[in-house]
């Protein structure tokens, strides 16, 4: 009984391994959207949404066989968190390179590749915070996220006295604060998994 619980349970852990590279790869195309350069977000987003129905099935079947206690438990329910953060994620990618396809601006979104910068270091902290349970990485992304958060602000002071990019910088910056928050909030699984604290 045990032993099978741990086979679902390293299961779920590869599909999220698997979505957090995806996330990743949304991103990255995303970022390449800014130059012109169109990878292609939709089908890695289609790809993770598959991934967590996968999750979503492995993990129900194994909470409803296998009645898991403590740890096991909030590692499921955080899996399940968790992959909603990661589809959510590649979702606002595919919507940031939407903009750039429809919008073809004459202008380089410099805020909005600051923001970038800081939003990929964030997921990427995150991944790997989740995946190997470390709560130190974990806590960096509380200031991952606050950097995210000043850009976003920053970029809405901006249009008060509007310049080229001003308003496409605020629209991408609302997508990267979207997914410095879903970042950190697979940091509070982690620690909610580790000490059955919700942050």
């Amino acid at each position: 009984m045990r032993k099978l619980l741990d086979m679902g349970m390293e299961q779920i852990r590869k599909l999220l391994v698997e979505m957090g590279n995806g996330a990743l790869e949304a991103l990255e195309s995303a970022r390449k959207s800014l130059d012109g350069e169109f990878d292609g977000t939709v089908e890695t987003a289609s790809k993770l949404h598959i991934l967590r129905n996968e999750i979503l099935d492995i993990a129900t079947e194994l909470l409803v066989r296998y009645s898991p206690m403590a740890g096991d438990l909030r590692f499921i329910q955080s899996a399940i968190d968790v992959s909603y953060d990661l589809y959510r994620i590649s979702r606002y990618a595919m919507e940031i390179e939407r903009t750039m396809r429809i919008v073809k601006p004459d202008c380089l979104p410099e805020l909005s590749k600051e923001g970038f910068e800081v939003t990929v270091k964030a997921v990427k902290t995150a991944v790997e915070a989740f995946s190997n349970l470390d709560e130190m990485s974990a806590g960096r992304l509380l200031e991952l996220d606050e950097k995210v958060d000043e850009l976003y602000l920053k970029s809405l002071e901006n249009l008060r006295e509007p310049r080229e990019c001003s308003a496409l910088d605020a629209l991408i910056l609302r997508h990267l604060e979207r997914i410095s928050d879903h970042a950190k909030e697979i940091g509070a699984r982690v620690v909610y998994i580790k000490e059955g604290k919700r942050l």
